[in-house]
């Protein structure tokens, strides 16, 4: 069996390993959460329009726009967030009751929803002038370092160190 810091048979490292790993996607998962709720909570109770709004036009151009067109992006940021908050819910469970367990479906589920949506949230803002570079790489961050040691977790080598 491989000798590691934390046993003989290498399942304290690995096991250590892996919880880190699950609580930076815990962290994804909860800032994503937190984010999202705060942005639904404005668009939705009207305590204003869509963040993305001021973010991205001057107060000339938003009194400008046409009559439906604050209405449509309010409407695609409830979308938005909405599907959001529960990606974040089920990012949450998979982490809980497959990752922490080993199961290596939940490793390449996470990989490929979580990969899948951070590099198009680096696409969607590119012709907006990165917007929101900030939340994307704090984001991104927390996403490559957690699936990084998951991943290392699950599936490092299993021969014998000398």
């Amino acid at each position: 069996m491989r000798k590691t810091l934390g046993g003989e048979d290498g399942t304290k490292m690995t096991n250590r390993t892996l919880r880190a790993g699950s609580r930076f996607l815990y962290s994804w998962s909860g800032l994503n959460l937190l984010i999202s709720s705060l942005i639904l909570t404005i668009v939705v109770f009207r305590l204003g329009d869509s963040p993305l709004l001021t973010m991205v036009f001057e107060e000339s151009e938003i009194a400008r726009l046409g009559a439906g067109v604050i209405p449509a992006l309010n409407c695609l940021t409830i979308l938005y967030n909405s599907y959001a908050i529960a990606l974040s819910i089920l990012v949450w469970l998979v982490v809980r009751f497959g990752l922490n367990k080993g199961q290596k479906w939940a490793f390449w589920a996470l990989l490929i929803t979580i990969g899948f949506v951070e590099v198009l949230a680096f696409i969607a803002s590119a012709p907006l002038g990165n917007v929101r570079w900030q939340v994307n790489v704090v984001l991104s961050a927390l996403y490559i370092v957690g699936i990084g040691l998951s991943g290392y977790s699950l599936f490092k080598s299993k021969h014998q160190a000398p």
